[in-house]
């Protein structure tokens, strides 16, 4: 397995070199680093191309770009990242509403954010090609990019050199859920890298507007093993078509001195179900649509 570390959740706790020697130590090979701002955006690139080659590791993917409709600062960002040798950039996606409360307060419509999301990549992609660099984006909850099944018809007919997914199976049980053989099928050769992490739902009593309450459930991050996704069927999915591409840790919620743990035990928990998952789909075949 092609196991790297996202370094967003690390950041408040360790420093670059810190960080570089955790990721070592838990037995990943690339690292997802988290960009702070165009204020330093040379320089950090250039610092962590280096430390990431200097410890022998992958530089999979610089993340925290602008939102991809905002080309200018887009542009910025490609060109520190080309310099620094990076090869993928986590571009944001435009936003919606994460709940009732910011539905209530978006101005937008839907159709106008999928309509700047769509020129946005068609102003980009020949600068992306020109640079060396591919536009990634995660399936995330509250934006245009939630669904597997959305994204197909998005990217459709842009380059998948330049333009491609991360595929976050714990945020798709949040929106936008897909069965992970169905989600890795539709998205096809888009598929960049996978974000790894679990949630379990939580019930609590949620405000909502005008002084409403009502039982609701959260997503709380859980170990590999505990949560929503099974990760024997994501493996199932990622057999099934043939992607042997990176699996990136992220959102780690260990105390700081318990996450090599964490990552070891999960990297354990991704072993045992990538062995333990088919290869392709089972006799006795069903007949679900005939």
């Amino acid at each position: 397995m092609n196991i790297a570390v996202n370094t967003n959740s690390l950041r408040k706790n360790f420093s670059n070199a810190e960080m570089v020697e955790l990721i070592k130590d838990v037995g990943a090979t690339g690292i997802e680093w988290g960009l702070r701002g165009l204020d330093s955006i040379r320089e950090d690139t250039r610092e962590m191309a280096q430390r990431t080659r200097d410890a022998g590791l992958e530089l999979v993917s610089f993340i925290n770009g602008p939102k991809l409709h905002l080309t200018d600062e887009v542009l910025r960002y490609t060109e520190a990242v080309a310099a620094a040798g990076g090869k993928m950039l986590r571009v944001a996606h435009p936003w919606y509403a994460w709940d009732y409360n910011e539905a209530l307060h978006q101005p937008d419509s839907y159709d106008y954010l999928l309509k700047i999301t769509r020129e946005g990549m068609e102003r980009l992609e020949s600068a992306g090609r020109q640079a060396g660099v591919r536009y990634v984006l995660e399936t995330h909850g509250s934006s245009v990019f939630a669904s597997p099944v959305a994204n197909h018809f998005i990217l459709k007919g842009l380059d998948p050199q330049v333009f491609g997914i991360i595929y976050d199976p714990a945020n798709t049980y949040i929106e936008g859920f897909v069965r992970p053989r169905g989600a890795v099928e539709v998205m096809g050769p888009y598929l960049a890298y996978l974000h790894i992490k679990n949630f379990r739902w939580e019930y609590f009593m949620q405000e909502l507007p005008r002084g409403r309450k009502r039982e609701s459930v959260r997503a709380v991050k859980c170990s590999l093993e505990r949560g929503l996704v099974d990760y024997e069927e994501v493996f199932f999915a990622l057999k099934v078509a043939k992607f042997e591409g990176w699996l990136s840790f992220e959102e780690m919620y260990s105390a700081p001195d318990a996450v090599a743990a964490e990552i070891k035990a999960g990297i354990a928990h991704l072993q045992e179900c990538k062995a333990n998952a088919p290869a392709a789909p089972c006799e006795p075949f069903k007949s679900f649509n005939w």
